[in-house]
């Protein structure tokens, strides 16, 4: 059973885990690191979501990312999805801090009220697709996309793809990752 500790609105602890399913039914706080995978070329990593994931299969994702495990730091959540979702192990300082973002869905017909503090950071990779190992039941496809393409969707609202809602909350994720575009160059 995946537990998630729990914390208020300000991001301070409660004291107590809920099981994950029952703190998304309940609109729970909790944590998330959220990871904005780049290449050399400046483009982003997208992620599609397994068709049997309960939330939200099939929609691509822009970053990689889950839940942080009691007694876990946001920067051990994201080395353990990076090499759980794609297969790489970041090294030591290969991953940038680059803020924080509150993440709101809710959906009711899924019974999904998910609430998280998440960290948001950088991984920059030389890796091509076909060297990343997907993880088989969470990801179902991977494409390299020109991340200045994905902000101006996102920013226009015309996007060419199915995004993970809340795009809102994604632009701004994306937009603490532009200041690095061309630094790699």
């Amino acid at each position: 059973m995946d537990l998630l500790e729990i914390f208020d609105a300000k991001n301070q602890p409660l004291g107590f885990t809920k099981p994950k399913k029952e703190a998304h039914r309940d609109g729970d706080w909790h944590r998330t690191s959220e990871i904005v995978v780049l290449n050399d070329q400046d483009e982003i990593l997208l992620s599609l979501r397994h068709p049997d994931k309960v939330v939200l299969p099939n929609f691509w994702d822009v970053c990689v990312g889950g839940h942080v495990e009691p007694g876990e730091s946001y920067e051990q959540c994201a080395s353990r999805e990076i090499e759980e979702e794609i297969g790489v192990r970041p090294q030591t300082g290969e991953l940038v801090f680059l803020g924080m973002v509150d993440v709101e869905v809710i959906d009711k017909t899924a019974s999904l009220i998910d609430r998280e503090h998440a960290a948001v950071y950088l991984f920059r990779t030389r890796c091509r697709l076909n060297q990343f190992v997907m993880q088989s039941d969470e990801v179902a496809d991977l494409r390299f996309v020109p991340m200045t393409a994905v902000l101006e969707e996102f920013r226009s609202g015309a996007n060419s793809v199915l995004y993970t809602p809340p795009q809102a909350t994604y632009l701004r994720t994306l937009e603490l990752a532009e200041p690095f575009l061309n630094r790699s160059r």
